[in-house]
């Protein structure tokens, strides 16, 4: 069985990979894009995507593109604990002109870097293992931020270990495939949804559905819908401690005050 990541070798998502997987043959992709296509097409089985960390939130490119799957369904999750560490061919701090990492990783560290290397260049780049490449390309003014093990894999020096702005920085992932969950308990399940017109009381009367039906929400967060200034997609995650299976009365009272529903997955909880 194929899992695909955001490659290569040493980045956070091989890090969650190596601890989810059992026995499944790890396959890098260069973008979130190409995991989801992956699952989607079915050239993969599962692929594990980066969805919120606890420092900068939402990991939005993922959940805009989990909008579009038509086959994939998310059904498990993993939460890791993210140190980041900055390293380099370079042995002196003050040396560094030049910073490359995830986006992510860039802004789970910008007070620390905003503190005490207000001089250096920011630079995003696809991966933070991608961002160790660029570092030994580009010499000893140019450092990444990455995990320790792929720091030394390209030949790294660490300059600065756990530089992330936030002591307790998880993030979270996902597992999607086409092959939905076994039935769990508790379970998690995550949903986006629309208005087809902006009311006073149409976000309160979802809320309303979730809180009549004791349901406790874990995350809600709203995106642009990409179309005119003020309609927004608002993706909920919430837990179910019955032993009914889904909320299938709640997502159908949600279905019917919504102009549009996607149920992205129900699947064991790590909360």
């Amino acid at each position: 069985m194929k899992l695909g990541y955001l490659g290569p070798i040493g980045s956070f998502s091989y890090e969650a990979a190596r601890a989810y997987s059992d026995n499944m043959e790890l396959v890098p992709l260069l973008s979130f894009y190409e995991i989801i296509q992956g699952v989607e097409e079915g050239v993969i089985e599962a692929g594990i995507l980066p969805i919120e960390n606890s420092t900068e939130g939402a990991v939005t490119p993922v959940m805009d593109g989990l909008l579009k799957t038509k086959k994939a369904v998310i059904v498990d999750e993993l939460v890791l604990s993210i140190a980041h560490n900055l390293v380099s061919l370079s042995s002196n701090l003050t040396e560094i002109e030049s910073i490359f990492s995830h986006q992510q990783a860039l802004e789970q560290c910008r007070d620390y870097f905003r503190k005490q290397l207000p001089q250096a260049r920011l630079i995003a780049c696809a991966s933070s293992s991608l961002a160790c490449a660029k570092a030994k390309e580009l010499g000893r003014g140019t450092a990444a931020i990455t995990n320790k093990e792929a720091g030394f894999s390209y030949g790294l020096n660490l300059l600065v270990a756990n530089i992330h702005d936030n002591s307790f920085n998880q993030t979270r992932f996902v597992i999607i495939s086409q092959q939905p969950a076994a039935t769990c308990f508790p379970c998690k399940t995550s949903i986006a949804f629309a208005f087809l017109n902006d009311r006073p009381g149409s976000l309160y009367k979802v809320l309303k559905v979730f809180a009549d039906g004791n349901i406790n929400l874990t995350r809600i967060e709203s995106r642009p819908a990409k179309a005119e200034i003020g309609k927004y997609i608002f993706y909920v995650d919430f837990i179910e401690d019955s032993h009914k299976g889904p909320a299938k009365e709640i997502l159908e009272q949600i279905n019917s005050i919504t102009g549009f529903l996607k149920i992205f997955g129900t699947y064991p909880t790590k909360e």
